[in-house]
């Protein structure tokens, strides 16, 4: 039986778990959003040359956006001459409509482009094969509770030769890897029940790899300070843009 005693109030709190959609609806906040937008921008501009390479002589690439969140890369490749759809999907729509009429007025870009959908990665996607020519993440495939689905799923609506991109991607680096374990167990996600990861490098590695892809990763540098401890990239923190080919070989099934 229960208690009702006067001090059950200096019990600890209990945390009610949460499914992913359920926090993401709740968990809305704007915050600063011309310094966040900047931020991405960045990591987009790092990888432009790629994309021109990729599309440079085409009108018609379809492109998927997965845990789009404030939708700001989607509004960014809509600038581009080559893209001509957009499917930014992310778990939760109330989290979609609270940014992106923010991120649309800074950005600008092309809206009537862009089709929003309320998609979880964990699952199978609600696309056909081969639909995109191009699928991003921006700091997303670590909130997968399944990357193995998620990654199979990517390759299957990826075209044959297509393009995955994830950037923003939580690694863990070999000196401070117990340390940023233990920044997630306190962080809010983890303690509402809400998928949070982190992987090495080579992990990343070895998971595209298993599905079909050939990774590549690219350092990145946002800022002074991780440009002046370049050197360091790998060891004690790793700033990486993941660019992955579709490889003409199905995965291994799941």
């Amino acid at each position: 039986m229960l208690s009702h005693s006067s001090d059950i109030s200096t019990a600890p709190a209990i945390i009610q778990k949460t499914t992913d959609r359920d926090y993401y609806d709740q968990a809305v906040s704007v915050g600063d959003i011309p310094s966040f937008v900047d931020l991405i921008s960045f990591y987009v501009a790092d990888w432009a040359q790629d994309r021109a390479h990729w599309f440079g002589n085409r009108t018609d690439v379809r492109v998927l956006e997965l845990g789009a969140g404030s939708c700001a890369v989607s509004f960014l490749l809509s600038r581009e001459p080559w893209i001509c759809e957009i499917v930014a999907g992310d778990i939760s729509a109330a989290r979609v409509d609270q940014f992106r009429p923010f991120v649309s007025d800074l950005i600008g870009g092309d809206p009537a482009k862009i089709r929003f959908d309320e998609i979880d990665m964990n699952e199978r996607l609600p696309f056909p094969n081969h639909h995109f020519d191009l699928v991003v993440m921006d700091s997303a495939l670590h909130h997968s509770r399944a990357i193995w689905t998620t990654l199979s799923e990517v390759h299957r609506v990826l075209r044959p030769r297509g393009y995955f991109v994830a950037q923003r991607e939580h690694y863990l680096a070999p000196l401070t890897s117990r340390l940023k374990m233990k920044r997630m167990l306190r962080s809010d996600e983890v303690r509402n029940g809400v998928s949070e990861n982190a992987f090495l490098k080579e992990q990343y590695d070895y998971y595209l790899r298993a599905h079909g892809f050939e990774p590549r990763f690219r350092p990145v540098y946002p800022g002074p300070l991780f440009r002046s401890l370049f050197f360091l990239n790998g060891l004690a923190f790793a700033k990486y843009n993941l660019l992955a080919r579709r490889a003409n070989s199905a995965p291994r099934p799941l």
